[in-house]
């Protein structure tokens, strides 16, 4: 059994949280976080306490990504095992520079990209790679959004709001450029176009991504009443897959329907730890989507690369 510290109670901690308790092979030892959440996870008085603590073999990092850097840094230079939430940063330099971190230290790490491990993207991942779907892939998302941040996130994270490390795109479109990389193999920006509302976040962003195996198109928007909308179509010569409703996989072969994935993520990590195969996102797989989501989100209203 590993000793799992936490670092970050909010929304997306305690959802991890209700994972892990039940997966056997963890214990929950202790988590930090400054504000005063509400959590019956014993809290520990500060990061640097569970970095000290022995019982504690790994950490998950559930903060704004402007400080998973610092942070990874931390871990990592304690000898404990990270699982970093998704971005990786908000800055491509920040993202090399973690990569080169864990590289030197050795410490098994890893980022918290579901589709890793979902059970929807694994069946489109056989669809391509069989074939089943045919030639000349394309792939297009559809994004939409009532408001922003989405109602469950309203008031939990004002970050979330701001250009600085918020936004759709990192938020959300990180999760689908990561599914494509495993899907059609190294991508590229090659347009976008972005428009901003008076926070500064993004309001519609239109971008072309070429990735070695397909052409990815996004469409995304804060517009209409649904609280949330995503489409993501892959078609080639001979079928078409499509996942929608994030898990939910569409498929003349058989459909999928939507289960989150977190079991499947944490099973993944006890595995990595273990010193086994993990399917789970690669802090390089990660760098490489700050690289793509930071070059759209460089762009300015009408602007293509």
């Amino acid at each position: 059994m590993y000793g799992i510290g936490i670092i970050g109670l909010g929304v997306m901690g305690r959802r991890f949280i209700q994972g892990l308790r039940a997966n056997p092979d963890f214990r929950i030892v202790a988590g930090y976080d400054p504000a005063p959440v509400e959590t019956d996870v014993p809290r520990a008085a500060s990061v640097q306490d569970l970095l000290a603590d022995p019982a504690i073999d790994c950490i998950y990092i559930a903060t704004p990504p402007a400080t998973h850097e610092d942070l990874v840094a931390a871990v990592v230079g304690a000898g404990k095992a990270v699982f970093c939430e998704k971005p990786l940063t908000a800055d491509p330099e920040s993202a090399r520079r973690c990569l080169e971190t864990v590289a030197r230290s050795g410490v098994p790490a890893a980022v918290n990209f579901p589709f890793a491990t979902a059970p929807a993207s694994l069946r489109m991942k056989e669809l391509v790679e069989t074939g089943a779907l045919g030639d000349d892939l394309t792939a297009h998302l559809t994004l939409r959004f009532r408001t922003w941040p989405r109602g469950w996130q309203q008031g939990a994270a004002g970050w979330l709001a701001g250009p600085e490390q918020g936004g759709f795109t990192r938020e959300v479109v990180s999760h689908f450029v990561f599914l494509a990389g495993r899907l059609f193999g190294p991508g590229e920006l090659t347009e976008a176009r972005i428009e901003r509302g008076p926070l500064g976040s993004e309001t519609r962003m239109e971008a072309v991504l070429q990735f070695a195996r397909c052409r990815m198109t996004i469409d995304a928007a804060v517009e209409g009443e649904a609280e949330e909308f995503n489409r993501f179509e892959v078609k080639g010569s001979k079928d078409v897959a499509v996942i929608s409703e994030w898990y939910r996989l569409t498929h003349s072969g058989g459909n999928i329907e939507p289960a989150r994935a977190d079991g499947h993520q944490i099973a993944e990590f006890a595995k990595l730890l273990g010193g086994q195969e993990s399917r789970l996102a690669t802090v390089r797989e990660a760098a490489g989507v700050v690289d793509i989501v930071e070059g759209i989100l460089a762009r300015t209203s009408q602007e293509t690369v």
